[in-house]
C-alpha cells in the first residue's frame, strides 16, 4: 500500500503552501466539501488596487477551468470584483448563457461572492464558490449564501489575529491549485501537475489572440517567466542559418544572447568560430558556477514538424530542481510558443509585402505650390491583406491640380492589382486634359473592356487656383467635404454621387463646378477613416465633421493624423484608409505661402554643402537669417541621415507661413525615423547615429514630426520668427 502510495504521489507530485495559504486552503477545502461546491478561491487586491488576484483555488479539476488570474475591481461581468467593492455578498445564478456572450463557464452555474471585511469596514479581500449545475439552488440559495458570509467571518478573524489583512500583491502570481491532502496527511498540499496544465491552458488561449510578434513575445514573457518563477527569459530564432536573439526580458541583451547559446552548462562566451547550432532536446542545468545571477537554467527547442526554428531559455536565481511534471510542461509551453511565433512572423512578412506592393502605387511626391497646401496619408489594415484604396496628386496640363481618391472592392491581390491599373489610367486621361466627369466616364469605359466583375469607387476633384475654383466628379465614392478653419464642413452641392466604376458599361457621369474661397480646405477620404468594426459609418462621419470644424488654423500634417484615429490607433486597423487634404490659399500676395525645394542625388554627400548655400540664400530673401544657423544645422543632419540611411534621393522643401518656416526633408524609405539617446558607454552604432541627427532637431525646432509622403516618408519641422 505505501508503493501504491508512493507511485501515486509520483504521478500528481504536490507541494507544501506556507502559513498563510494552508489557512486560505483549509477554509476553501472545508467549504467546498461542506456546500458541495465545484470550486472555491480566495481572491486578495493588486498593489495598485485596481484587479483582484486569484491566491488558492480548492476543487476538482473542471476549477482550472472556471478560473482566471485576476478581475478587474471595477468590471460588474464578476461577482467577486462586486463583492469587494461594495462590501456586500453577491449572488448569482445563471441557467444559460446570454446571447452574443463569450462565457468563461458554458453550462449552467451558481456564484456566491463574499467580501472579507476588516473592523472598520474596509473589504482586503474575497472568497468565491462555484457550483456547476447546481440542483435545487432555488431553495437552498438563501442557507448557502447565509453559510458562506459565517466561512467568510471565520477566515476573516482568523487572518486578522496573525496581524491584520494579508497584504497587496505587488504583481498577480499563478493560482495555487489545492486538492485533498493524502491518507495521513492533515496540511493541504498544492497540485503542481493541476497549476501547471492551468498555465499551458492559459497560455494557449493567449497566445492564440495575440494578433502580431510583440503581443506574443510580451505573452511569452507574462505567461511563462512569472508562473514557472524564472528570472529571465529569452527567445532567439534561426535567421539564415544563424541563430539571432528576438526577445529578452529580466537581463541585458548580452547575456541573453550567451544564455540562449549556452548548451555546454555554462554561460561563458564561446571561443568556437561560428555559431553553435541551437539544442535539438530540451536541456536542463539545475546548478551552475558563474558570475552572473544565474544558478540554472534550461534551453527548450523552439519546434516546428521536427525543424528546429530557435531557442527559448529560462534562467533563474537560485539553484532549481526540474520536476518531470515541470520538465513536460516547459516542452509544451516550447512547443507552442514556437507555432506561435512562426505564424505572427510569417503574418508579418505578408503584412510587409502588402505595404510594400501598396506603397509601391502611390505617387512618388505631392506636388508643391504657393497657392495651395496638400498632406495625405495612406494606412493599410493590420490583417495583413492588401486592399485597394489609394490616392493620387496630379499637375494637370492647363496649371490646375488634380485631386483622385479611390478604392477597388475587395482585400485581395487582383484588387490591388486593379486598382493600379485605375489609377494609371485616370492619371493618362488627366494628362491628356480631360475634365473630371469625362476622366471617370473613359475609365468606367475602360474598366469593362478588361473584363473584371469587381468595382470600384472614385471622386476626382480638379482645384484650378488661377480661377479660384474646383470641379467635382465621383463614381459611387463619398463626396469630399469643403469648410475653411474653426467652421462647419460641408458636401458640396452638385450631382449625385453616381455608380461606381465597372457596374454598367454606358455610364456617364456628371460634375458641378463652384468658386473657392481663399483658406478653404477641401477634404477626401476613403470609407476606412470613418467606418471600422467598432466604429458605425455614422459615429465615424459625427467624429471626422467634430475633427474638421475644431477652432485654429489647421496644420494639415498633423489634421492627417488626427482624422486616422477616428477608427484606429497606432498599428491596429480594421481596413485601410485614405485621406488627402487640400488648402486653397489664394492669389494674393498677402495670402500666397512662398516655397522652395531642392534635391539632392543617392549617395551624393558632397551635395549637402550645396544644400547649406541653397538654405542661405532662402534665408537671406526671405528674412529668416535670424534662424539661419538653426536651419541650416537640423536640414544638415536629416538629409545626411537621408542619404546614409534611406538609401534613395532627397528632397527638401521650405513653405513660409506669416509666422513659422517648415521643411520638409523626404526620402523613400518608408519606415519611420527613431530618436535614440546617446549611450552612456560610448558605443555607436547606425540606429544610434540616426537618432542623434533627430535630438539635435528636436533640441532646435518649435516642433517636429514625420510621416508618410508617397513612396517614403518626410521629417519636418518648424521654425517660429524671433
Amino acid at each position: 500500500m505505501e508503493d501504491e502510495g508512493n507511485l501515486a504521489r509520483a504521478a500528481n507530485p504536490v507541494m507544501a503552501l506556507n502559513a498563510e495559504d494552508r489557512m486560505l486552503a483549509a477554509a476553501l477545502r472545508g467549504a467546498v466539501h461542506e456546500l458541495r461546491a465545484t470550486t472555491a478561491t480566495a481572491m486578495f487586491p493588486l498593489e495598485d488596487g485596481r484587479a483582484l488576484a486569484n491566491v488558492v483555488v480548492v476543487g476538482d479539476p473542471l476549477s482550472i477551468f472556471t478560473v482566471a488570474d485576476r478581475h478587474p475591481v471595477d468590471d460588474d461581468r464578476y461577482a467577486g470584483a462586486v463583492a469587494y467593492r461594495t462590501g456586500r455578498q453577491c449572488v448569482r445564478f445563471r441557467t444559460r448563457t446570454p446571447s452574443g456572450v463569450r462565457p468563461a463557464m458554458p453550462f449552467p452555474y451558481a456564484i456566491i461572492a463574499t467580501p472579507l471585511v476588516d473592523d472598520e469596514g474596509r473589504s482586503f479581500g474575497v472568497i468565491v464558490l462555484v457550483w456547476a449545475d447546481p440542483v435545487g439552488w432555488t431553495a437552498t440559495s438563501a442557507r448557502m449564501g447565509h453559510r458562506c458570509q459565517n466561512l467568510a467571518d471565520e477566515l476573516t478573524h482568523a487572518l486578522l489575529l496573525r496581524g491584520g489583512p494579508p497584504p497587496r500583491r505587488s504583481r498577480p502570481g499563478p493560482p495555487r491549485f489545492v486538492l485533498a491532502p493524502p491518507a495521513g496527511e492533515d496540511a493541504p498540499l498544492e497540485s503542481v501537475s493541476l497549476s501547471l496544465v492551468y498555465q499551458i491552458g492559459r497560455l494557449a488561449a493567449e497566445l492564440s489572440q495575440a494578433p502580431d510578434l510583440r503581443d506574443v513575445l510580451v505573452t511569452a514573457t507574462t505567461r511563462i517567466m512569472e508562473p514557472f518563477g524564472a528570472r529571465c527569459l529569452a527567445v532567439s530564432v534561426i535567421d539564415d542559418g544563424r541563430p539571432r536573439l528576438l526577445s529578452h526580458s529580466g537581463v541585458g541583451p548580452a547575456l541573453a544572447a550567451r544564455l540562449t547559446g549556452a548548451s555546454t552548462g555554462t554561460l561563458e562566451e564561446e571561443t568556437i568560430t561560428g555559431a553553435r547550432p541551437p539544442p535539438d532536446r530540451p536541456l536542463f542545468f539545475e546548478a551552475v558556477d558563474t558570475d552572473e545571477p544565474i544558478s540554472a537554467y534550461c534551453l527548450l527547442p523552439l519546434t516546428i514538424e521536427d525543424r528546429d526554428t530557435g531557442t527559448l531559455a529560462l534562467g533563474f536565481d537560485h539553484r532549481h530542481t526540474f520536476s518531470a511534471p515541470e520538465r513536460a510542461a516547459l516542452t509544451t509551453v516550447a512547443q507552442l510558443l514556437a507555432q506561435s511565433i512562426s505564424r505572427a512572423r510569417q503574418f508579418e512578412t505578408q503584412r510587409r509585402l502588402a505595404q510594400e506592393l501598396q506603397q509601391g502605387l502611390l505617387p512618388h511626391a505631392l506636388p508643391h505650390h504657393e497657392e495651395v497646401d496638400v498632406a495625405a496619408r495612406y494606412v493599410t489594415a493590420t490583417t495583413g491583406t492588401i486592399g485597394g484604396d489609394w490616392y493620387d496628386v496630379v499637375d494637370l496640363p492647363d496649371g490646375a491640380l488634380g485631386l483622385i481618391v479611390g478604392d477597388v472592392e475587395g482585400h485581395t491581390p487582383r484588387a490591388a492589382t486593379l486598382m493600379g491599373q485605375i489609377r494609371s489610367a485616370i492619371r493618362a486621361y488627366a494628362a491628356e486634359g480631360h475634365r473630371p466627369a469625362d476622366v471617370l466616364t473613359r475609365t468606367n469605359r475602360l474598366l469593362s473592356d478588361l473584363g473584371t466583375d469587381l468595382f470600384a469607387t472614385c471622386c476626382c476633384v480638379w482645384l484650378d487656383a488661377e480661377a479660384e475654383a474646383v470641379e467635382i466628379s465621383s463614381a459611387g465614392h463619398p463626396a469630399p467635404l469643403l469648410g475653411r478653419p474653426g467652421r462647419p464642413f460641408a458636401t458640396p452641392p452638385g450631382p449625385p454621387q453616381g455608380v461606381p466604376l465597372g457596374v454598367r458599361p454606358d455610364t456617364t457621369y456628371d460634375s458641378v463646378r463652384m468658386p473657392l474661397r481663399p483658406e478653404t480646405v477641401l477634404v477626401l477620404y476613403t470609407d476606412g477613416l470613418v467606418r471600422s468594426r467598432a466604429v458605425p459609418l455614422d459615429a465615424g462621419i459625427e467624429a471626422l465633421h467634430a475633427c474638421l470644424a475644431e477652432p485654429g488654423e489647421p496644420r494639415l500634417e498633423v489634421l492627417t493624423d488626427r482624422l486616422l484615429d477616428i477608427t484606429g490607433t497606432g498599428d491596429r486597423r480594421d481596413d485601410d484608409a485614405v485621406v488627402l487634404i487640400a488648402q486653397f490659399l489664394g492669389l494674393g500676395a498677402d495670402r500666397r505661402q512662398r516655397v522652395a525645394r531642392t534635391f539632392v542625388q543617392r549617395h551624393d554627400l558632397r551635395a549637402v554643402a550645396d544644400v547649406r548655400r541653397f538654405l542661405r540664400a532662402r534665408a537671406r530673401s526671405w528674412d529668416w537669417e535670424a534662424v539661419s544657423s538653426d536651419l541650416e544645422l537640423a536640414v544638415t543632419e536629416l538629409v545626411t541621415n537621408g542619404l546614409v540611411h534611406a538609401d534613395s534621393e532627397v528632397e527638401v522643401r521650405l513653405r513660409e507661413y506669416a509666422d513659422r518656416l517648415r521643411v520638409d526633408v523626404r526620402d523613400s524609405d518608408p519606415r519611420p525615423p527613431l530618436p535614440a539617446p546617446v549611450l552612456a558607454s560610448g558605443e555607436t552604432d547606425r540606429e544610434s547615429e540616426h537618432g542623434r541627427g533627430l535630438l539635435i532637431v528636436d533640441a532646435l525646432a518649435a516642433s517636429w514630426g514625420n510621416s508618410p509622403s508617397g513612396r517614403g516618408k518626410s521629417v519636418w519641422f518648424e521654425l517660429t520668427r524671433p
